[in-house]
C-alpha cells in the first residue's frame, strides 16, 4: 500500500484531475436520471458558469493579480486546462481572436462514453465566467464553439474575442 505522503505533486494532480472530471460526470448523470437530460444540461450550464466565475476571481486574487487582455486570459485558460486535465491543446492569436484547439480532453471522453451529448454546451459559459471573474463582473467576451470532437470534428475549437465596451 502506498502512503499518500509519498505521492508526488504530479501524481496527486493526476488523481485530482481524474476525481474532478468523474465527480462532474456523476453529478450530471444523477441529475439527468432524476430530472431529465434537458434540466441536467440547464443546471450544468449554471454550475459551470458559477464555477468558472469563482475560479477566475480566485486566480485574480492569488495568481494573476493584474490581468491584461489577452495574456491574463490565456494564463487563466492554461491553469483551467491543467486543472481539468485537458491535453493536446494549442492556442493561436489571430486578428484579435484567441483560437483554442483541443484534441485530447478527459471531460470530452467521459461525455462521449456516457453518450449524453457534448461538452460544447457549457464551454461558452465557462469561458465567459472565467473572464468575468478574472477581469471583473461586467467583463464580456464573445465565445464561439466552432468545432467539436463529440460531433465528429477532428478537434474542439473555441474562438474567443474581447467584446467592445458598451456605448
Amino acid at each position: 500500500m502506498i502512503e499518500t505522503t509519498k505521492l508526488s505533486a504530479e501524481e496527486l494532480l493526476k488523481i485530482a484531475q481524474y476525481a474532478f472530471v468523474r465527480m462532474d460526470g456523476a453529478w450530471f448523470l444523477s441529475l439527468a436520471k432524476k430530472h431529465g437530460i434537458q434540466e441536467a444540461w440547464e443546471m450544468d450550464v449554471e454550475a459551470w458558469s458559477q464555477f468558472s466565475y469563482v475560479f477566475g476571481k480566485y486566480l485574480r486574487k492569488n495568481v494573476i493579480t493584474e490581468p491584461a487582455w489577452p495574456e491574463g486570459f490565456l494564463g487563466a485558460l492554461d491553469i483551467l486546462s491543467e486543472v481539468l486535465g485537458i491535453a493536446g491543446r494549442s492556442v493561436e492569436l489571430r486578428d484579435g481572436e484567441i483560437i483554442v484547439r483541443v484534441t485530447e480532453c478527459q471531460t470530452q471522453k467521459a461525455i462521449a462514453k456516457a453518450g449524453v451529448a457534448d461538452c460544447g454546451i457549457v464551454t461558452v459559459q465557462t469561458y465567459q465566467g472565467l473572464a468575468r471573474g478574472l477581469f471583473g463582473g461586467d467583463a464580456v467576451v464573445e465565445v464561439r464553439h466552432t468545432k467539436n470532437l463529440n460531433r465528429g470534428d477532428g478537434v474542439c475549437e473555441v474562438v474567443v474575442r474581447q467584446a467592445a465596451p458598451a456605448a
